[in-house]
């Protein structure tokens, strides 16, 4: 066994990403949305033009989902049924009438689209310390596929000087599987860091994720079928992983051969 390449990945802190980013992508995301305000309103009009659309498209399907909500053994259950049917039907007129004035510019969609933005840079946060931006900086989970496909020059280009990297990457999976496994990896790391990193900061265990995570990352990276004949299984790994010294979630790669 001859370990050649190792190196963790630490995931991006709120202070690591660019100060631009936020409001960068912030500011797409709005005008994105504010574009498309036109086509929305078109298409919404095409599917629900009058009252006998909306109550066949909306009303009738809202109420026949919300009735496997509330218990029918509830003694108020007719009761709530009739009103709710009652309610959502009335709402057809206001909504045949102020659903041109709700997509007007400065009308409830744009100022949902203001009111929103904050939230959205804040969900967006975690995925960006995960993920990076492309055009601005790596986070863990891009570095770790670059060592997969034994791409070092590209990975020396984007490390940080967190990061500690050791040795050359080589590609790992076998041609056939490389960009199919690859995804799944990044999906994988993606999602287990996301829900990771919010556990810890809320204060939640999360030693059980990680190996749960691992697990999974464990059923390609070690999978045979999957990786190149001379890559050595038993010490080649992607595992998450808890660095105490510095208090963060990392991504840890080590790639042997026989």
């Amino acid at each position: 066994m001859a370990v050649v390449f190792s190196a963790r990945f630490p995931v991006l802190e709120d202070a690591d990403l660019p100060t631009d980013l936020k409001d960068k992508i912030g500011k797409d995301w709005h005008d994105t949305l504010r574009y498309k305000r036109e086509k929305i309103i078109t298409n919404l009009k095409a599917v629900i033009p009058d009252e006998t659309a909306f109550k066949e498209r909306i009303a009738d399907v809202a109420y026949a989902r919300i009735g496997v909500v509330f218990n029918p053994n509830y003694p108020k259950y007719k009761r709530i049924m009739r009103r709710f049917r009652a309610k959502i039907n009335l709402g057809a007129d206001d909504f045949i009438k102020n659903v041109d004035r709700a997509f007007e510019a400065g009308g409830a969609f744009d100022q949902g689209v203001y009111q929103n933005l904050d939230k959205y840079k804040e969900n967006a946060t975690i995925t960006w310390r995960v993920m990076g931006d492309k055009d601005k900086i790596f986070g863990p989970v891009p570095k770790t596929i670059l060592a997969l496909k034994g791409m070092g020059r590209v990975l020396d280009k984007v490390k940080l000087a967190k990061d500690s990297v050791s040795g050359t990457p080589i590609a790992i999976f076998k041609p056939e599987h490389e960009t199919r496994i690859t995804s799944i990896v990044d999906q994988v790391l993606m999602e287990g860091l996301n829900v990771i990193v919010l556990s810890k900061e809320a204060g939640l265990d999360y030693d059980t994720l990680i190996s749960d995570y691992n697990a999974i990352l464990d059923s390609y990276v070690k999978n045979a079928a999957f990786v190149r004949d001379n890559i050595d299984t038993a010490n080649t790994f992607v595992h998450i992983a808890y660095d105490a010294t510095n208090d963060w979630i990392v991504v840890d790669v080590q790639e042997a051969t026989k």
